[in-house]
């Protein structure tokens, strides 16, 4: 079963609104499912508010920022399964700091398909209100071996006291990123396994997403006495692993009946131990300066973009910016020489007749091909295995979908591109359920926004609503 739930592992859904947004608050929506044996399964809901788009206020001991929190949880009917609407206090700051802070709603939901709708505003200022959406797939009650959802933790410590922060007799106060930059070493993380009969036998490996390697210092393999609720909180030491796209793999074995479950988790490293280009050192080799025309030169160093690391792009706006087009030639060739090694020549031609095959397609008047976002994606995960154009529609943007069979170590990744001015032949990423892409649960009703009554897109009861002549979730589906 596709769990939904494992999807929005990812996603932090930042709330805008294009009307005055430097007056709108901000907040960041995640969701995980737990199982409790006296409630059965629930739902966490994390919302963590920036501080310094609150207002802070002078209150006794310093000052603290209040907060308008509605959240409801409507089934696939309409129904209202969860409603609450309250004011919130932030923490107390004793200086200037604003710092932000958290709220988390548990909801017990018994299994099925629900709509999560969030509104928000700050009690202190007027035109602050935001909303959003999120579809929920809750799972059932555990009667055989599984996970929960993972949550990230930025700060746990043994508790015995009952709140919404606890958990198996730990506080827990989660984090809500999957991005680790280059200072944070550390990757804690809190999960459960429920359904045991026997004693677990549980592994964990770390794999990079891109090429598949396994990170043999990282595995990790215990076993476990059976309980109906096996709490792990541990974490992992990500100081050596470079800036990239990495999956946590766990397998649990229930020694007793031979039922075996898996959990997946997906985060995104940024590190700066990047191995830098030397240049000093680079003999230039004839056929590969020869393959390159002197006014291209730039062109084809800034085309390096979709496909370089963070630290290999700040290296390259560097090198453009000085404008020397010996340099530029020798980093070209350094950036080849150190991502193929023996094969720089070759794959540097075939990445040269993608980007212009890119610029072919995808350019306009004010973009190159490869800074589109098709451009970058094609560039970035090769040409898809399939692709649905709709030109028109009666109640949606042109849109196209990308369907790619297989992306490292991903099966099954999409990408939804859309044109919402309808003139040029710039196509916006819309959605992606590619880690480290956009990741948006409304897509298919801002696609539909062209017919959307009053343009409003964070109605729950929209999230279902299949809009005349809108087939676009239908061709997402079919893979």
């Amino acid at each position: 079963m596709k769990k939904l739930s494992l999807l929005l592992i990812l996603l932090f859904f930042a709330f805008t609104s294009g009307v005055k947004a430097q007056t709108k608050i901000k907040a960041y929506l995640d969701t995980k499912q737990f199982y409790a044996p006296e409630i059965g399964p629930y739902l966490e809901v994390y919302i963590e508010f920036v501080g310094y788009t609150t207002q802070f206020i002078p209150c006794q001991g310093g000052t603290k920022a209040t907060v308008i929190v509605d959240c409801a949880i409507a089934d696939s009917s309409g129904q209202i399964s969860f409603k609450d609407f309250y004011v919130l206090d932030s923490p107390i700051s004793t200086d200037s700091t604003q710092n932000n802070f958290l709220e988390i709603i548990r909801v017990p939901l018994p299994k099925g398909n629900y709509t999560l709708s969030i509104n928000l505003e700050d009690a202190n200022r007027s035109n602050s209100q935001i909303s959003g959406t999120m579809p929920i797939e809750m799972i059932d009650t555990p009667t055989q071996l599984r996970f929960s959802s993972l949550e990230l933790v930025d700060l746990a410590f043994i508790s015995q006291e009952q709140s919404r922060f606890t958990k198996s007799d730990y506080y827990i106060i989660p984090l809500l990123r999957n991005y680790f930059h280059k200072d944070m070493n550390n990757l804690p993380y809190y999960l459960e396994i429920y359904g045991a009969k026997g004693s677990v036998q549980l592994e964990r490996k770390v794999i990079n997403a891109q090429s598949g390697q396994t990170y043999v210092g990282l595995s990790y393999s215990d076993t476990l006495q059976a309980a109906e609720v096996l709490a792990l909180l541990q974490q992992l030491d990500i100081t050596d692993l470079v800036t990239g796209t990495y999956q946590i793999q766990w397998t649990a074995k229930d020694l007793q009946t031979g039922q075996v479950t898996s959990q997946n988790f997906d985060f995104e490293r940024f590190n700066d131990i990047e191995i830098a280009f030397d240049i000093s050192s680079m003999v230039i080799d004839p056929a590969f300066q020869a393959s390159i025309h002197q006014d291209s030169i730039a062109y084809f160093l800034e085309s390096l973009i979709p496909i370089a690391k963070p630290g290999e792009i700040r290296s390259l706006i560097e090198i453009l910016k000085q404008n020397d087009t010996s340099q530029m030639r020798q980093h070209l060739q350094a950036f080849w020489y150190q991502t193929s090694g023996s094969k720089a020549y070759e794959d540097w031609i075939q990445y040269r007749s993608q980007v212009q095959s890119v610029e072919k397609h995808f350019a306009n008047n004010y973009m190159e091909g490869f800074e589109t976002d098709r451009g970058r994606v094609y560039l970035k995960y090769g040409q898809p295995n399939s692709v649905v154009v709709k030109e028109s529609s009666p109640s949606e943007y042109p849109y196209e979908i990308w369907t790619y069979d297989k992306i490292g170590i991903y099966s099954n990744r999409r990408f939804v591109f859309y044109n919402p001015d309808l003139v040029t032949n710039n196509h916006r990423l819309l959605h992606s359920d590619m880690v480290g892409e956009l990741r948006n649960p409304a897509w298919q009703q801002i696609l539909a926004r062209r017919n959307t009554v009053n343009g409003t897109v964070d109605d729950p009861n929209m999230m279902n609503v299949k809009h005349f002549g809108g087939n676009s979730n239908d061709f997402y589906r079919q893979y």
